[in-house]
């Protein structure tokens, strides 16, 4: 495709090809005039001088271009090159844009004899105007959007300058096209099946006629981008089910099925088809889709079938779809069980009083047991009598606990003052009570120094904050004691042996 569309850009290009005469510019980039001087085969003119002359007024005057050149022994017979700069040439009077320069040169030998050359026929015109472009246009083949192309569609590039340009270079994704086309107006013609997915890049170089350098551009007028779209739409999660009650497999007459899918990409062009007829769109979004049909007695009963067509946004087909993805197939079933008549009817009889036991069963299995927040009532009152009796437990712990440590053990049952009472025990400051009523900072404390006050190790602490229905009862009803009472009652004890061993 893309060698046929460069032989028939080719092709164009010769036969709109015009002789142009050959001309000879002065543009932006120019530097210096070199104006070639013929010199005879005569050693006279060996130290001689030469004298470009220049005119603007189309060859009536002529005024001296820079200073006279030298003739070398090596110009005898031979072309003289005279360079004139930039700077010089432009500062001349009558140096103006679209302006035509005519050269002439003034010879003298080393004897001082001169010779007055005929006008060049070579004219130097001006052109430093830098060509622009007025139009940038480019549009794709694609008949469904003129901004997608795929695989089988052309993009044209259309150019038109200020000025005639020479025949301009189009980059397009990485690869030279030539253009064809005359004066201001250009064209090359790019196949899509060239470029990868996406927005296709390109740049365009061009020069006027001086060689004048048109700026580089990538863009087009209006900003419009060609995004080449290759690749094949694809349906997937395709399901199918009915609003059948009983069973979303099956439909009978007045039942709905619905089919539901996803696309890969925004696709267009859709006909989709449910047992053999046309299915009713239902709107979502641009890539989800669901369709339905109502089930008559026109349908034909069996498996229905379903078909899928559609296309993406630049006209690529999708395949074919005529099943669903995880396979499922939805029956349409109008025909009744076969017609029958019952045959026996039999009495049962039995016992009045196993018939009405056996109902009331039967009366009590229907009947809903009374729940909360989902938990049965029964399992609730059980777990609320462990609990109770946990609480029971730890409490008569503590009342141990305050008699062991000297105190009445009915203090702990009044509310905040048996903390206070708690602050002696552990012979703490008042104002520790603050920290005490800090849940759960003041529960772990607690249990960290009455174990402290019994003498128990770190293991026995964490067992009464983690169980303290297990360790408070063994703290409270053990044979353990507090230490400070035991070290202060051995003393009392000798004192009284000595008093006695006195009154004897």
């Amino acid at each position: 495709m893309r060698f046929l569309l460069l032989t028939f850009t080719l092709f164009l290009s010769l036969i709109t090809a015009q002789d142009a005469p050959s001309k000879i510019y002065w543009n932006s980039l120019a530097t210096a005039v070199n104006v070639g001087v013929p010199l005879a085969d005569d050693e006279s003119l060996r130290g001689g001088r030469v004298q470009i002359q220049v005119s603007f007024d189309q060859g009536k005057t002529f005024s001296d271009l820079g200073n006279p050149s030298i003739i070398e022994k090596g110009d005898i017979d031979d072309l003289k090159d005279v360079s004139i700069s930039s700077d010089l040439f432009e500062s001349m009077a009558g140096f103006k844009e679209g302006g035509e320069a005519r050269f002439v040169a003034k010879i003298w030998d080393k004897a001082g004899n001169n010779m007055l050359g005929e006008v060049s026929d070579s004219i130097l015109t001006i052109d430093e105007t830098i060509p622009l472009i007025d139009l940038l246009e480019v549009l794709s083949s694609n008949n469904l959007n003129s901004n997608l192309a795929n695989s089988t569609d052309s993009i044209t590039f259309t150019l038109k300058t200020s000025e005639p340009i020479e025949s301009p270079l189009f980059v397009i994704n990485g690869d030279d096209y030539p253009a064809v086309g005359d004066g201001n107006t250009w064209m090359t013609v790019y196949p899509a099946e060239d470029a990868d997915d996406g927005d296709i890049a390109f740049e365009v170089e061009f020069y006027d006629l001086a060689k004048n350098p048109g700026k580089v551009t990538t863009v087009t007028s209006n900003g419009s981008v060609i995004t080449k779209d290759g690749t094949i739409p694809e349906l997937d999660n395709i399901q199918l089910f009915t609003s059948n009650k009983y069973d979303s497999l099956l439909a009978v007459k007045g039942d709905t099925v619905f089919l539901t899918f996803k696309a890969s990409e925004p696709i267009r062009d859709l006909n989709i088809i449910l047992n053999l007829n046309q299915a009713i769109f239902i709107p979502k979004d641009s890539i989800s889709f669901s369709y339905y049909h109502v089930f008559t007695e026109l349908d034909t009963e069996g498996v229905i079938s379903i078909a899928l067509e559609f296309n993406d946004m630049a006209g690529n087909a999708g395949e074919l779809v005529d099943e669903t993805t995880n396979d499922i197939e939805i029956t349409y079933d109008m025909t009744p069980p076969s017609s029958f008549k019952v045959e026996t009817v039999e009495s049962i009889s039995g016992g009045i009083r196993k018939q009405s036991k056996k109902s009331s069963a039967e009366l009590d299995e229907n009947v809903d047991e009374p729940t909360l927040f989902g938990i049965p009532e029964l399992y609730l009152m059980i777990i609320s009598g462990v609990i109770g009796l946990f609480c029971l437990l730890v409490w008569a712990s503590w009342f141990k606990i305050f008699s062991k440590a000297g105190q009445a053990g009915w203090k702990v049952f009044i509310p905040f003052f048996n903390i206070f009472v708690f602050t002696k025990v552990v012979q703490k400051p008042v104002w520790w009570i603050a920290f005490y009523l800090i849940i759960p900072i003041g529960y772990i404390m607690a249990a960290l120094q009455i174990s402290k006050l019994f003498g128990k190790k770190l293991v026995f602490s964490i067992g009464l904050i983690f169980l303290p229905f297990v360790f408070y009862p063994i703290l409270a009803f053990g044979k353990s004691a507090v230490g400070e009472l035991q070290l202060e009652s051995e003393p009392k004890k000798k004192t009284k042996t000595k008093k006695k061993t006195k009154k004897k």
